[in-house]
């Protein structure tokens, strides 16, 4: 079914300046799962309604992620990685390379890291608290991440700034898909953690590099650039949903300062709240697999070989899931939203990340009495993530 007219969903005017909420509402009113043939763009399908998407997410057998995970104008270039890493690899391979790194990430494990996250929050709090404006986003969601989490990814010391400052740059392919200075960041990363794997072959550590490694010497089939391209993915991504959830979440709870009440006054559960910080935000758009054969979804029928885009955004503001989609309720419940994914790709990291925004929002409530916006914010023109790239605040203590 060919979607009616409507905004260019890859158009990145929509996300910095447009609504793209209304957009994804008329689809799932009108057209489920479109057929979108844009200018300057490879046709592909959009899936914007909560049952059909997630049975994409869910089913690695009929809808691919070894030819990619995000839309791009040229798809049917080879997309690098792809097969390779874990997050664009299916079953058995990307079962190998997640169960040597999967105890690392569970929520025992991620539960170790939250005097690390505290001593962290309470750091960039110091620095902003009482000092007048600041620029939230970088200057203490954008760190607070790598900063917490930088020795179970292998970086160590003095690097965990200069490896900060390579994965700010590869984010930047989330606006340029095929920016040469996105690339050389990546190239960047990937060296170092070349460097790091002969470092942990002689001594391993409780790192991931380290899990990696240990599983190759057990047998497992993992070679030296499936980890690179793998702990390269880990390091870019680890900070991007925290960075955004507390980005995208203050500013929400901002406009609506009831919510704000309630969560400072601890009359709504932190557990819930969070959860509904991380619907509301979405930070990744979309993810997209690649039909392994002619398939019904939806009513109509996807070719083998065709993209097919779930746009999480819209899942997660389903009508025919999520009572009052639309607002901002911090009790909500149950939430079953997508914001992590779903089926075998359900992120890894999803317990890290829910550790260090639950730890930021208890030291924000904490120690900042007050929260001021002082100007407007400005959203990244992107359409894989849903993020702010300036958020302009005043913390005060009382």
């Amino acid at each position: 079914m060919t979607a009616p007219a409507i905004t260019r969903l890859t158009d990145p005017h929509l996300y910095s300046h447009g609504d793209p909420h209304a957009t994804w509402a008329r689809l799932r009113r009108e057209c489920p799962v479109s057929w979108q043939d844009e200018p300057d763009h490879e046709p592909f399908w959009a899936v914007t309604t909560y049952d059909e998407g997630l049975a994409v997410l869910s089913d690695w057998k009929r809808f691919s992620s070894a030819k990619g995970t995000f839309l791009r104008p040229n798809l049917s270039d080879p997309y690098p990685g792809a097969g390779v890493m874990m997050t664009l690899s299916d079953p058995p391979r990307h079962d190998v390379l997640r169960k040597a790194a999967a105890a690392l990430f569970t929520p025992k494990a991620a539960a170790g890291f939250r005097g690390r996250a505290t001593e962290v929050s309470r750091s960039l709090l110091r620095g902003v608290v009482d000092a007048g404006p600041h620029d939230f986003v970088n200057d203490v969601a954008a760190p607070y991440p790598l900063q917490v989490i930088a020795g179970l990814l292998g970086v160590e010391g003095e690097d965990v700034e200069r490896v900060a400052a390579y994965a700010e740059a590869a984010v930047g392919n989330i606006v340029d898909l095929d920016g040469t200075a996105a690339q050389q960041a990546h190239l960047e990363v990937l060296a170092y953690y070349a460097e790091v794997i002969e470092e942990r072959r002689a001594r391993p550590t409780g790192d991931v590099v380290s899990a990696f490694v240990l599983a190759q010497a057990d047998g497992l089939d993992i070679t030296d650039d499936e980890i690179i391209l793998t702990c390269d993915n880990l390091a870019v991504a680890a900070g991007e949903t925290t960075r955004q959830v507390l980005s995208g979440g203050l500013l929400a709870l901002l406009a609506d300062p009831a919510q704000l009440d309630a969560l400072r006054s601890g009359t709504v559960p932190l557990k819930s709240a969070i959860e509904e910080l991380v619907r509301w935000t979405a930070p990744v758009t979309h993810l997209m697999r690649t039909a392994v054969a002619d398939t019904p979804l939806g009513g109509v029928e996807i070719k083998a070989g065709q993209a097919v885009s779930v746009w999480l955004s819209s899942l997660n503001r389903d009508e025919n899931v999520f009572d009052r989609p639309m607002e901002l309720r911090l009790d909500r419940s149950p939430n079953r939203h997508v914001s992590f994914g779903g089926g075998r790709h359900f992120c890894i990291g999803a317990p890290l990340a829910r550790l260090m925004i639950r730890v930021f929002l208890e030291e924000t409530m904490r120690s900042v009495a007050r929260i001021e916006q002082v100007g407007e914010p400005r959203r990244t023109p992107s359409y894989v993530t849903n993020s702010l790239e300036y958020l302009p605040l005043a913390f005060y203590s009382e």
